[in-house]
């Protein structure tokens, strides 16, 4: 047979049979989960350390999906989408490996996608053109004859590295590892990237995209043998190769270092964190028992270590890029964005002195049960939104199977997690992994990244002065050969595939789809002047509670609040507990409670359709503690906490201004249509830039004008939060509503009524 069986193993944990293989004649691994999901997925990955900054894993991902030998066309995955049913069709590069992820629900369709893929990182075209396409080339200003670089992948990380929070958070992990591949950007340094050539690039790919160096994943209801015929068909062609792509271990640091890092800006905003690599230790239960320390630190608005940076006063929200457990070494980030420079060393102080406080005094016993609550009950729930949940598994597999451990192991999470339980009895035991891990650790540093307004126009020059001393060097006829380069990228991007090349694109036919989509079962009743959903599915005695408040009874000028209104309930208190107690009791008795909004235009009406979501979840036996949290929530959120409110809305301040670089395309788009529809006329206002603007100008209110502010917030839940027009929806089986029915229908007695009369201004057209 030509691949091996290693190990079999049913994890119940996924209700799946685990089958783990090894190639024979490549080495190729393959890693075989077989259940009832029929969302299937798929994923090939690749160990791909990178030796410098230049970018070439990151081209490379982007160049392969642009042409293969079988699919000779310039973008397969956007020709084969118009055809397919996938639930998800991506690549993704991180800073050790690069992966190559699908899912689809139709069987066809799954096999479809995986022959592309696998044409693709085998067999691609890769020719110098799609090299300079997508990683970069010069170009020639027509006017002045300047030289410019250009290419995919030099213009978004030029975007990443004027992003603060990118770049932050990229200093503090390589400041950790500055003698291994974690010490580079395999995503690209705008400076290094220019100094990538062809030769190099193909290498790349010839070294470590190679089956002997490929780690395979199955997921789903397939066929199990399909999926090893499937693979020997396209292995079978290569022999083994002795392949070193492992990352190096970064040896410790005997004290711990500092780094200080300049971005653009005027403002007098640092960022600064303290990082640590963490002790490597192999075993699963240590891994899960970090990830339960870091949620107990940082987690939760209510986590200690958050709340003594947060109410510090000296930045406007966390910074540091928290536990980092996908690397062959972990690592840990915390530290304050939005801070005056002069107090950047008051935040590591910060840090320290509460993590000894800590380990010494010991943690509040209710702040460890709410995230051991909480930690256990997304391990249990696997809840992973329109993820696919078979590829959420592989990247958790990945995070041993990458470094030669048994990715089993990682996904069978029961017996690490009894054992940290079983630990617990004793008093201690994450105080101990504090003094272990954080303090007593020196392979430790601090970095800090200042503002400095000429940051921008020193990389700018940079830039100018290699441009210059490039366009030096070349010859006229070597000028000439970058005008006709260029002209020759844009004529070819703009030329439209043959009818030849795109009919080689697989794609699904008629015979090949479901004659009726899945039903999902929903019952519609109506009670008083609100609506209840119930859909009944198996969910393992969980318990889906949504709330949906209509936005039509809220004064116009209220409606920027309702993008704070969610963590006004959930993160200032209710009844007679604060905003500490209340987020550990939330911990403790739920599977979590979050708010979004919903503002979209109706097919059928002028009105938009526009809501306050509130989303809750816990196990069955556990409704009542649920719903009693609900009702102080709804009812008696404490309002009147001006600071608290205050570091909120300096919070949302400080995420909104750093999303508009990275996605500045979202805002803008959002910002234009604004001015069509009322829809997002409301998103704006709640999550736009005009929410920005509104943030900007309440931070100062609250300071000139609170008893304002506090009239504005009472207002507003006096008209959103009632039963009249809310919609609540409940998911569970149908054997455990019949024993919460009673319950709902009496915590809607409980709402006040309200009034469906619209607000005269609140429905106007956009």
């Amino acid at each position: 047979m030509p691949f091996a069986l290693k190990e079999t193993r049913f994890i119940p944990e996924l209700d799946s049979k685990a089958c783990l293989y090894e190639h024979e004649a490549t080495g190729a691994r393959l890693l075989s989960l077989q259940n009832s999901d029929e969302n299937k997925a798929f994923g090939i990955t690749f160990r791909t350390p990178p030796t410098r900054s230049d970018g070439v894993a990151h081209i490379l991902e982007h160049s392969v999906l642009c042409g293969s030998r079988r699919y000779p066309v310039k973008e397969p995955f956007v020709e084969l989408m118009k055809g397919s049913l996938n639930t998800f069709l991506n690549a993704f590069t991180y800073p050790d490996k690069t992966v190559y992820p699908l899912a689809s629900t139709n069987t066809k369709d799954f096999y479809n996608l995986i022959d592309v893929y696998l044409d693709a990182v085998f067999h691609p075209l890769i020719s110098e053109d799609t090299f300079m396409q997508e990683g970069w080339h010069y170009e020639m200003d027509p006017g002045t004859g300047e030289l410019s670089y250009k290419g995919v992948v030099y213009n978004e990380m030029k975007g990443a590295y004027s992003d603060p929070d990118d770049i932050h958070d990229d200093l503090c992990r390589r400041s950790l590892f500055p003698d291994t591949a974690y010490g580079l950007d395999s995503g690209g340094d705008p400076a290094v990237i220019p100094s990538l050539d062809y030769s190099s690039f193909k290498r790349f790919h010839e070294t470590y995209y190679h089956p002997s160096n490929a780690f395979i994943y199955f997921y789903g209801d397939d066929d199990p043998e399909e999926r090893l015929a499937i693979m020997e068909r396209w292995l079978s062609p290569y022999a083994r190769l002795d392949i070193d792509s492992m990352p190096g271990i970064q040896e410790p640091f005997s004290s711990p270092v500092e780094l200080v890092s300049t971005y653009e800006g005027s403002d007098p905003k640092a960022w600064t964190a303290v990082n640590w690599v963490l002790p490597l230790d192999g075993s699963s239960e240590t891994k899960l028992a970090l990830s339960i320390l870091s949620h107990i630190l940082i987690g939760t608005p209510s986590s200690p270590l958050r709340v003594a940076l947060i109410d510090s006063g000296l930045g406007e929200d966390l910074a540091g890029f928290g536990l980092e457990a996908e690397l062959r070494q972990q690592a840990f980030s915390v530290g304050l964005k939005g801070v005056d420079p002069s107090n950047a060393v008051k935040v590591r102080d910060i840090v320290l002195s509460v993590l000894a406080d800590l380990a010494g005094k010991g943690i509040d016993p209710d702040a460890v049960a709410a995230s051991m609550n909480t930690v256990e009950f997304a391990l249990r729930e696997k809840n992973t939104g329109r993820f696919p949940r078979g590829l959420a598994i592989m990247l958790e597999a990945l995070g041993d199977w990458l470094y030669d451990k048994n990715p089993l192991d990682a996904l069978a999470f029961e017996s690490s997690l009894s054992s940290i339980k079983a630990k617990l009895a004793s008093p201690g035991y994450f105080e101990y992994l504090i003094h272990q891990f954080l303090l007593e650790n020196t392979h430790r540093s601090i970095v800090t990244l200042l503002p400095d307004p000429e940051a921008g126009n020193l990389r700018a020059a940079a830039e100018r002065d290699a441009l210059t001393k490039a366009a030096s060097s070349l010859k006229p006829h070597e000028l000439a050969a970058i005008r006709e380069t260029a002209e020759r990228l844009r004529i070819k991007q703009e030329k439209p595939d043959s009818p030849e090349a795109l009919a080689t694109i697989p794609s699904l036919g008629l015979a090949d789809l479901p004659r009726d989509a899945s039903p999902l079962p929903c019952e519609v009743h109506g009670y008083g002047n609100s609506t209840i959903l119930f859909h009944n599915l198996p969910t393992s005695s969980i318990l889906y509670f949504d709330m949906a408040f209509p936005l039509d009874a809220v004064d116009e000028g209220l409606i920027p609040y309702v993008g704070l209104l969610g963590r006004v309930l959930l993160e200032m208190g209710a009844g007679n507990l604060d905003y500490i107690a209340l987020n550990r009791k939330i911990g403790k008795e739920t599977g979590g409670i979050g708010a979004s909004t919903l503002a979209v235009s109706s097919w059928n009406r002028i009105e938009p359709v526009s809501r306050f979501i509130i989303r809750a979840k816990t196990l069955a036996p556990k409704t009542d503690s649920l719903l009693d949290l609900l009702r102080i929530i709804l009812l008696s959120p404490n309002l009147d906490a001006k600071e608290r409110f205050k570091q909120i809305v300096l919070e949302e301040k400080a995420q909104a201004e750093s999303s508009l670089v990275p996605s500045g395309h979202r805002i803008l788009a959002l910002r234009l249509k604004s001015r069509l529809t009322r829809a997002d006329s409301i998103s704006d206002r709640i999550g736009g830039v005009e929410q920005l603007f509104f943030l900007r100008e309440l931070a100062h209110r609250i300071e000139s004008d609170w008893a304002g502010v506090l009239d504005d917030l009472s207002r507003l839940c006096s008209s959103i939060l009632v039963a009249a027009g809310s919609v609540f929806n409940i998911t569970i089986d149908a054997a455990s509503y019949a024993n919460i029915s009673p319950k709902i229908r009496a915590f809607i007695d409980g709402l006040p009524v309200g009034s469906t009369i619209q607000a005269g201004s609140a429905t106007a057209s956009g």
